[in-house]
């Protein structure tokens, strides 16, 4: 029985001695101590045992920097406009400027319809808005001016200018007052 009892000591007693000879270490929900005041070296965390690349020494090593307030950045405030003097001449509605939106307006929904804006010269465009389409629909109005030619005129008698940018974009454009296009008087519309 002695002999029992001194085989059970000898595994009881190393494990006790173990214990309590191990390393402490933090409980997971313990708080950390708090930083003293004085001038010592910021204390980096222990390293792991098994470190095996670059990586993981610069994760471990790596001091994480203290939690800040959040800051409230303002944007400058911004610096007054100046708005043109012909301004609100500019964005008021003219005849001439609702007959290009309403042209641009018309090739939009032929686009929608047929899956692409007409392409080709004013005459193949107005055909195309006319009925010269899959489904004879006519998009251009009634009371638009035509030339000999079959080309839609803008109300200074110039044919409208039609430039497809993508299948759905096409510029509208009136050669305007002096009759001469990519001037300032310009009208152009999409």
């Amino acid at each position: 029985m002695k002999k029992l009892l001194g085989l059970l000591l000898i595994p009881l007693a190393t494990a006790a001695i173990w214990w309590l000879a191990r390393p402490q270490s933090e409980a997971p929900d313990s708080k950390p101590p708090a930083p003293s005041n004085t001038t010592a070296k910021a204390q980096k965390p222990a390293v792991p045992a098994l470190i095996t690349s670059p990586v993981q020494v610069s994760v471990v090593t790596a001091t994480p920097a203290p939690p800040t307030a959040p800051m409230r950045i303002e944007a400058p405030p911004m610096k007054p406009v100046a708005i043109p003097a012909d301004y609100l001449q500019s964005i008021q509605s003219t005849p001439e400027r609702q007959q290009a939106e309403e042209i641009a307006l018309n090739l939009r929904n032929y686009g929608q319809r047929f899956g692409g804006n007409p392409t080709g010269t004013n005459a193949e465009i107005v055909a195309a808005l006319r009925g010269a389409n899959p489904a004879r629909a006519n998009y251009l109005p009634q009371n638009a001016r035509l030339n000999e030619n079959g080309e839609v005129l803008d109300p200074w008698g110039t044919p409208w200018s039609f430039h497809s940018n993508s299948a759905f974009d096409t510029e509208v454009r009136s050669a305007g007052p002096d009759m001469k296009l990519h001037t300032p008087d310009d009208i152009v519309t999409k």
